[in-house]
């Protein structure tokens, strides 16, 4: 009977399956979008025990309320896969974190960027993992213009900012490999911290731009659109893995913006923990060498020799005293004498007593050799570099005011504070440096039409402190060359002030000159003329850069410098010719003969291209 049913009862498919969402499941949600996966795994074999493993992906992002939206990424797995930088936008696949926010504020937990914020001086673009909150106040319901902006972060951070240039080699593109501060070999690049400048020119990362990278090794490529010559100038900036100590990074500051008045103020930390290492192990006496030497870094170098039993699976060594020279190790495999196990590192040519040489021992053998008139011979030492904790702070707090739609004034002063070593407290009179920079622009209407005539004239002053250090670099790629001071190391306190004056028309005229002045006190004094025009008229088009530099001091030169474009529109393509002229004249000291690194070139082109509208290019 208990299977007869009642003729008003609903009858049930029983392999009708219908998905009906739980009331507890925390993640359904009106407007929450989530993929991911989660996997479950076991393992086991003749000789271990068996093994569960489990692994979670999940993305998030919508809506967890009216006001509050969220962004996600969590994972569980313990090894993160860096993006392969062979495209223009990276899957960051090691990026763990979750984001809340709505239209006034923004709280991230996991890993984040840190960008450089409204500031001349204190330039960053640093991978973290920490947390960080940003929000928008609106101090007066009656002014929209008025907003502050307070923002902090607290992280640790993943790498070191590393700059580098690579000298070209004609016709190779690569792979050039990056090092890092301290010339280490083999390092990690942390995925897209990096900028790349050839001539002053920032490249375009993807195989079908200008370069790719590989992080894992460090490798740099560029692709056949860009050629790179001996000539060119290639520049590396970037952040690379350095695991020498853990190193914490705090940041905050806050912006005010009114109608006429914006003003900023920001503060960066980052410091080793001296007392947490990662891959050095310090002992007692290695921490009392450190807190003695100060900033003399090459100092801080300590003995890598172990006295061990003889094992004919090691590379060992044997201690004599040969033509009047102690305590030199020589490669053996005799049981009696071979009880020294060495760890070298390159200390640089004509600085150590070793030379690697090949042989049939089971790992690299190094060989003594001979110094010659007291100098050595080698380039390997068995020696250990300890790397020094470091910490660098930095302060900034500047604004701009405007006058009126045709006057403004801005400003900046930076404080920062550079510790080559927090084990110990000598040499800290040089940690801290001062800058400040100065500029006003102003624009003065010559006819009552705005759009008519105009004429522009401002200038500026900068001072930078002998001990100033920034967190990254503030001025111009190209600004060492401009100025003819590459290889130039300066101790003394630097100014540098500016002027110019020019005329606008609409957008048919703009021609200025300015005059640019260097100077740091019996060390260097340059002075540098410019001349720029643009002008568009009847079809015709001129782009025009000048430039004449004289400098004195440690370098006397005399830069010449010129680039000039001009283009016709026809019909539907565009004629043109440009020329690029570049005379640096370096001279001996007290003399008009020019030194060996002195050069000049001249290049003229003439093309042809059809119109920027066109959907297909060519140019010839």
């Amino acid at each position: 009977m208990n299977v007869i049913e009642s003729k008003d009862s609903i009858v049930m498919n029983p392999f009708f399956y219908e998905y009906t969402p739980a009331k507890d499941d925390i993640f359904y949600l009106n407007g929450l979008n989530k993929s991911g996966s989660i996997s479950r795994g076991a393992s086991f074999g003749n000789n271990q025990d068996l093994a569960i493993n489990s692994s979670l992906n999940l993305q998030l992002s919508g809506k967890i309320s009216n006001n509050v939206n969220i962004l996600a990424s969590i994972s569980d797995d313990n090894i993160p896969i860096q993006a392969e930088g062979n495209t223009q936008q990276l899957q960051d696949f090691d990026k763990v974190f979750i984001q809340l926010y709505d239209e006034s504020w923004k709280l991230t937990a996991g890993d984040f960027f840190v960008r450089q914020p409204k500031s001349y001086f204190l330039n960053i673009n640093k991978k973290a993992q920490g947390g960080s909150f940003e929000i928008a106040l609106k101090p007066s319901k009656k002014d929209d213009f008025k907003t502050i902006t307070p923002f902090a972060s607290a992280a640790v951070s993943k790498g070191k900012y590393a700059r580098q240039s690579i000298i070209g080699v004609e016709g190779n593109q690569g792979p050039y490999r990056l090092r890092g501060n301290e010339n280490e070999t083999f390092i990690i690049v942390l995925s897209g911290t990096e900028k790349i400048y050839v001539d002053g020119k920032l490249l375009k990362r993807g195989a079908e731009n200008d370069y790719i990278i590989d992080y894992n090794t460090a490798e740099l490529t560029f692709t056949p659109k860009f050629l790179i010559t001996k000539d060119s100038r290639i520049v590396a900036e970037f952040d690379y893995s350095e695991r020498n100590y853990s190193r914490t990074m705090f940041n905050f500051g806050t912006e005010y913006e009114s109608k006429k008045l914006k003003l900023n103020f920001n503060y960066f930390s980052e410091q080793d923990v001296k007392n947490q290492p990662l891959l050095q192990d310090l002992t007692d006496s290695q921490k009392k060498l450190l807190s003695e030497i100060g900033d003399s870094l090459e100092l801080a170098v300590v003995p890598n020799i172990n006295q061990v039993a003889f094992n004919e699976n090691l590379v060992l060594y044997k201690l004599v005293d040969t033509l009047g020279y102690d305590s030199v190790f020589i490669y053996s495999t005799n049981p009696d004498s071979a009880i020294y196990q060495l760890g070298f590192s390159q200390v640089g040519q004509n600085n150590g007593n070793y030379v690697l040489i090949k042989s049939s021992g089971n790992g690299r053998v190094y060989e003594w050799v001979e110094p010659i008139a007291g100098i050595p011979q080698g380039n390997y030492e068995p020696v250990i570099l300890l790397v020094t904790p470091k910490k660098i702070e930095m302060a900034t707090f500047g604004g701009e005011y405007l006058f009126s739609e045709y006057s403004k004034i801005s400003w900046e002063g930076a404080m920062s504070n550079n510790d080559l070593n927090t084990f110990s407290s000598k040499d800290r009179d040089d940690d801290l440096g001062y800058a400040f920079k100065l500029k006003s622009d102003n624009s003065v209407l010559l006819s009552k039409e705005k759009d008519d005539w105009k004429m522009n004239v401002g200038g500026g002053y900068e001072f930078i402190d002998k001990n100033f250090k920034g967190i990254g670099p503030f001025r111009n790629i190209e600004f060492q060359r401009d100025w003819n001071i590459s290889s130039v190391i300066f101790t003394s306190n630097q100014h540098a002030a500016s002027s110019y004056l020019g005329f606008e028309k609409s957008k048919k005229l703009n021609i200025q000159y300015s005059i640019n002045i260097l100077d740091n006190a019996n060390e260097y004094r340059g002075v540098k003329n410019i001349i720029s025009a643009n002008v568009n008229l009847k079809g015709f088009r001129l782009v025009n850069n000048s430039s004449y530099l004289i400098t004195e001091g440690f370098n006397n030169t005399e830069f010449i410098r010129n680039k000039s474009t001009l283009t016709k529109d026809i019909s539907w393509f565009v004629l043109g010719a440009e020329s690029e002229l570049e005379q640096n004249k370096f001279f001996f000291p007290q003399s008009d003969s020019l030194t060996t690194n002195s050069f000049r070139f001249l290049i003229w082109k003439g093309f042809i291209h059809n119109a920027d509208t066109s959907i297909n290019k060519f140019l010839i």
